[in-house]
């Protein structure tokens, strides 16, 4: 698989990210539930002396705000989710590129170590030609022939070690047993990144700060909600008096008139002024303000930390390039063509 391949798969089914997806469709249905409005309640009743029937339909009223500001609470804490949801992808996006690449790698490993056994092999033919004929010890022979079995027994590892990338590469992409992926092309990197103010600049941009600002502004809604509730709750009492013969005038028959009633009721904030409430949420977002100012802390040091490991690992890469790898491979052919001819040591071709 590509990388792209490999990142898009972990988009739709890498399990962390299954799972804040799920936290979102709660926090979306917690928007709906501090939206709802209470259902009213009917009595009825009778009396002996009075009304032979009597109804009470008791209406809650909403309409002091507090039904708002829980939902504008709601929607705040939901806006917090998602954006965990964009951490989680950030963090499971890292881990998959750094398992694709150790994967890549250990498989131009087990190439590499596949082709140094074929030399080994080569090497030990020639060595133990010139033995035959005299004109190298039989030290010689033992000693290439334990070169050749140490890589062989490198290549088994280098092979292993492609299956367990793989299995780990499968983790961020749903498969339990992943030995079996391979990666389907080179791994490249850029010559020369953004410089690191330019960098810097956007760590506002960061997820984890986003996030962070967002629990912040949360939290000034939770307060606003806090606030919201302390005003009265209205209810509206509309009840009627049916069959009531104290409504009748005395000495008359007949049947009594219906009697209307409606009243208004409200609580009293007298001993409850939530503030213990208040400045439990007003504490709750200077908590997160002094998170955001310890994420772009971390995210600053760890920008720079990875922006100096990507400077070295471009400058040591080009090095081994135009100098070092080409000098090795001139050295190993000397070397071998002047022990072909009788002019180095066995030990200097092993090590070369």
């Amino acid at each position: 698989m590509t990388l792209d391949e490999v990142l898009r798969e972990a988009r739709l089914v890498a399990p962390d990210l299954v799972v804040a997806r799920a936290q979102e469709q709660v926090a979306h249905a917690e928007v709906a539930v501090a939206g709802v409005y209470p259902n009213p309640s009917a009595s009825v009743g009778t009396s002996t002396q009075a009304a032979k029937l009597s109804g009470t339909l008791s209406i809650p009223l909403v309409v002091l705000g507090q039904r708002g500001a829980a939902i504008d609470a709601a929607k705040a804490d939901e806006a917090t989710v998602k954006l965990d949801t964009q951490v989680a992808w950030n963090d499971i996006r890292q881990a998959a590129v750094r398992a694709y690449i150790t994967l890549w790698l250990a498989e131009g490993v087990a190439d590499a170590r596949r082709q140094s056994a074929a030399i080994e092999a080569t090497l030990e033919q020639s060595v133990i030609q010139r033995v035959q004929v005299g004109s190298a010890p039989e030290l010689d022979a033992l000693r290439v022939h334990a070169e050749k079995l140490r890589a062989d027994d490198d290549v088994l590892e280098a092979t292993a070690q492609v299956t367990a990338s793989g299995s780990e590469l499968g983790r961020w992409m749903g498969i339990h047993d992943g030995g079996g992926l391979r990666a389907g092309g080179n791994v490249e990197a850029p010559d020369v990144a953004p410089t690191l103010p330019l960098l810097l600049a956007r760590l506002d941009g960061n997820a984890s700060v986003r996030r962070e600002q967002s629990d912040a502004r949360a939290a000034d809604a939770r307060v606003d909600r806090e606030r919201a509730l302390v005003r009265p709750s209205l209810g509206l009492d509309v009840g009627a008096d049916l069959w009531d013969p104290t409504l009748l005038p005395p000495g008359a028959t007949g049947t009594p008139p219906v009697n209307y009633r409606a009243a208004l009721t409200f609580d009293i904030p007298l001993f409850n002024q939530r503030g213990g409430y208040i400045d439990r949420e007003k504490a709750q977002g200077d908590v997160a303000r002094a998170r955001v100012q310890a994420a772009r802390v971390q995210a600053a040091a760890e920008l720079t930390a990875a922006y100096r490991t990507f400077e070295a690992a471009t400058a040591r890469q080009r090095t081994l390039v135009d100098a070092v790898v080409p000098a090795s491979e001139a050295a190993a052919k000397a070397t071998e063509e002047a022990y072909t001819l009788g002019r180095a040591q066995l030990v200097a071709v092993l090590d070369a």
